[in-house]
């Protein structure tokens, strides 16, 4: 039986062939996309207004998040898993909640999954990145991201955007014919499917790669 038992991950280094490190393109939406910031100060500041520490909730959430994914990776392995002790009861229910709607769009869909946490790195571009995988439906291929946030934001199909050409450039006889964000409710248990075209995960890649030659410029300034 695996054990799912650590929240704490060592942050995964990308790497090109010749061995020398690259950015992932989290870091480089963290440090360039700033679409939701002033969203997220207003919450940040209705947090604390209500005596809570926004931090601290983020954290949690992330943690969530993170055990979330663990327990559907595990499932698209059909591989057993135990919860560890250094996760919350909270944290535990919530995550089962998101695997609970994972399974029952699993059960509806009936998705052929081709690959899991893949670890991709871009020799073209230098950047890395861990996509949470590609299945597919018919004959069409899929790129897929889990998320157990409240909402899809932009910028998340500029990820998946990213990775797909990644992916393709990796695999160059495979093709993408979509993307699919699959938002994990850990309150409800809900799922919610958002199927991203191939020409907005086109789009998305190409204004990623903007935000990639200015986090490069900005670090000759």
């Amino acid at each position: 039986m695996g054990e799912i038992m650590s929240k704490f991950k060592i942050h995964t280094k990308y790497k090109t062939k010749d061995g020398s490190v690259v950015p992932s393109v989290t870091t480089i939406l963290n440090s360039q996309c700033g679409w939701n910031k002033s969203i997220l100060m207003n919450w940040g500041i209705r947090m604390v207004k209500e005596g809570k520490d926004p931090h601290a909730y983020t954290k949690d959430a992330a943690d969530t998040g993170t055990l979330a994914h663990a327990l559907c990776e595990a499932n698209i392995n059909n591989e057993d898993y135990e919860i560890g002790a250094d996760w919350t009861e909270n944290q535990t229910a919530r995550a089962m909640k998101a695997l609970f709607a994972f399974k029952e769009w699993r059960e509806q869909t009936k998705p052929k999954f081709v690959a899991a946490e893949m670890k991709l790195v871009s020799e073209k571009h230098k950047v890395g990145g861990t996509a949470d995988g590609v299945f597919k439906i018919g004959k069409k291929l899929y790129i897929y991201d889990i998320k157990t946030s409240k909402d899809v934001y932009d910028e998340m199909k500029l990820q998946l955007g990213m990775y797909t050409h990644m992916y393709e450039e990796i695999q160059p006889k495979a093709k993408i014919d979509g993307g699919v964000i699959l938002r994990l409710d850990k309150e409800t248990g809900d799922f919610h499917y958002h199927s991203i075209h191939r020409d907005t995960l086109d789009i998305g890649a190409k204004i990623f790669i903007h935000f990639l030659e200015t986090y490069k410029l900005k670090k000759e300034l």
